[in-house]
């Protein structure tokens, strides 16, 4: 039996030295940070994420579970 986040993985992929998930979310390694967001891409990520519905006080939560995968992400 799977999941809710069941092939979680597939979501990312890799451009250049981003990753970048399929919510138009992209994130880059940062030494002393770790996984940090590209500020170009938030706002359009928030915008996606609100057009599906999802309330803005829970962004966040799901914004912290997006950075916990990518870390965990391997190609």
């Amino acid at each position: 039996m799977t999941g809710k986040y069941y092939a979680w993985h597939k979501a990312w992929h890799r451009e250049g030295a981003r990753l970048v998930h399929d919510s138009g979310l992209a994130v880059h390694d940062d030494a002393e940070l770790g996984w940090c967001t590209c500020d170009d891409t938030t706002e359009a990520w928030s915008a996606f994420e609100s057009a599906r519905g999802m309330p803005l006080h829970d962004q966040l939560a799901r914004l912290q579970r997006l950075l916990k995968e990518a870390a965990q992400w391997q190609p």
